[in-house]
């Protein structure tokens, strides 16, 4: 008896469809007819038939049967099974390779030139109807544009959907709207802004405390003061987003739905963004941070970033806080480091090790047992090696003895050549175990020379480029709390020989 699977669909269109129920239903007949053992049921409720990419069950029915779990696929029709042409004939082949059967309860399609013929209509019939109905959607969905309708999703803040399909004003969610346009057109910033509103107990359309990125699309937003926009992000052929690009096709419609501002402060504070946006970009590519990726809070665990702002003519470069950055200080109250500050404690930390007696001790202890380990581990490699040399020649020696009989083959022959590189490669092994072995005894005030001349780079004014190599390669963490700062190296020499490192905690000023 053979295993039979049932796939099943119900699309996401609103178009009358049957019913899984019914779809599975017609299929276990199907089944029972043709004498197949049901034993699976694959099913995607409210899934596209254009494409398989996030149909889930449809692609597990596929990964199963190439691990032959079952020996036919059976749908309710061809359009349950794929509406594109591509997908369809794709599958169909990864299917017959697979050795799996795919048949049709409710449509007698064979193997047969006029079958196939029938087939392939019906599919191109399935296809054009998806592209036909996407049109017919499309349609739908620019009349409703063009009258400033909802055309679903998720209405933005401030705003409900009446009963007309119309956008009507949120009076409650409005107010957080107006304290936002008001408090950036007054110079405040972000995290102000949303400090404000957590106080006030406004919360986003997701019911989230507000960040900067809810703060940024509702100052960019243009249905705040009345402007319905549709269609607005571009599209490429593949049908991936491109918010970079403005849909030729985008639909705007002034005045169409309730403002909450007015046009003049929505157009003041796309002024003041777009000029923020590029003083910003001009900052940052001025600016370089050592310990980006080392440091992280020690309040809430988030990372510390970079940053600079200019407040009444004075630059001002810090580390922050990335939670509370993004989200204020609701989210985290651990205050601003200023960037130098910090990173000249990392510095001075690191001179202080590489200057000790304790680290020089530990480090030349370090590097001699390090050295030893590895003279050992060239002489055990070298006498292996030796012992595998003996073995190729040995056998070079016996395909000789062969050849010089004269009763050689091919195999011996090709036996012959692989020895011989196989005997060159374990010779070059050898010769560099030799040159290894033969370097002299580390000298100890060989690596008081090299501690000297790191000290040495850290105590004069070391370019950027080589302070940064200097952290990378000896501070492995920098937790930043209220009032003290834990270092983590990497250096396995700093009193311990654990691969942790060891921490070093010293005190914080207050540096908000």
């Amino acid at each position: 008896m053979e295993r039979a699977v049932i796939y099943a669909r119900y699309s996401s269109d609103h178009q009358r469809e049957e019913s899984i129920d019914a779809q599975v239903r017609a299929c276990r007949e199907y089944c029972q007819r043709k004498g197949y053992l049901v034993t699976k049921i694959y099913a995607d409720e409210a899934k596209s038939g254009k494409s398989i990419a996030k149909r889930e069950q449809y692609k597990k029915m596929l990964s199963d049967s190439q691990k032959k779990l079952f020996d036919v696929v059976v749908f309710h029709k061809i359009d349950r099974n794929s509406r594109n042409e591509l997908d369809y004939y794709l599958t169909k082949n990864q299917l017959i390779s697979s050795g799996i059967k795919y048949e049709y309860a409710a449509q007698n399609i064979d193997t047969s030139p006029a079958g196939q013929m029938v087939e392939g209509i019906l599919v191109a019939v399935a296809a054009n109807y998806s592209r036909n109905l996407a049109e017919e959607t499309k349609k739908g969905l620019k009349e409703n544009a063009l009258k400033a309708l909802f055309n679903g999703g998720r209405p933005p803040l401030g705003f409900e959907i009446n009963q007309e399909n119309k956008y009507v004003i949120n009076d409650y969610e409005a107010g957080a709207i107006r304290i936002i346009f008001d408090l950036y057109l007054k110079g405040k910033g972000y995290h102000y802004i949303i400090s404000q509103l957590n106080s006030l107990g406004y919360k986003t359309r997701e019911g989230r405390k507000f960040g900067k990125n809810s703060l940024y699309d509702i100052l960019r937003n243009p249905k705040y003061c009345g402007t319905y926009t549709f269609n607005k992000v571009n599209k490429d052929p593949s049908g991936k987003r491109n918010s970079h690009k403005i849909s030729e096709n985008t639909i705007i419609v002034e005045d169409a739905i309730p403002a909450i501002i007015s046009k003049e402060e929505f157009r003041k504070v796309q002024e003041k963004m777009s000029r923020n946006k590029h003083r910003t970009a001009a900052y940052r590519s001025k600016e370089t941070y050592l310990l980006t990726g080392k440091a992280f809070c020690g309040i809430c665990g988030a990372a510390m970033t970079g940053h600079r702002a200019s407040a009444r003519g004075k630059k001002y470069v810090y580390y922050t806080c990335a939670a509370r950055d993004r989200l204020g200080i609701s989210a985290c109250e651990n205050k601003v480091v200023p960037r130098d500050e910090l990173e000249q404690v990392v510095l001075d930390t690191l001179k202080e090790e590489l200057l000790s007696n304790n680290f020089q001790k530990n480090l030349n202890h370090y590097i001699l047992e390090e050295f030893h380990t590895l003279a050992s581990e060239v002489s055990n490699e070298a006498d292996s090696l030796a012992e595998q040399k003996a073995i190729a020649e040995r056998k070079l020696n016996n395909l000789y003895s062969i050849i010089e009989q004269g009763t050689a083959d091919e195999y011996d022959l090709q036996r012959l050549a692989d020895v011989k590189r196989e005997l060159t490669s374990i010779k070059e092994k050898l010769s560099k175990c030799a040159a290894a072995h033969s370097l002299s005894d580390i000298n100890p005030r060989a690596i008081e020379r090299t501690i000297k001349l790191c000290r040495n780079m850290l105590l004069k004014n070391a370019s950027a480029e080589t302070l940064t190599l200097i952290f990378d390669d000896m501070v492995e963490k920098i937790v930043i709390g209220a009032k003290k700062i834990t270092l983590q190296f990497k250096l396995e020499c700093f009193d311990t020989y654990g691969a942790e490192g060891r921490t070093r905690t010293g005190t914080w000023g207050n540096h908000a």
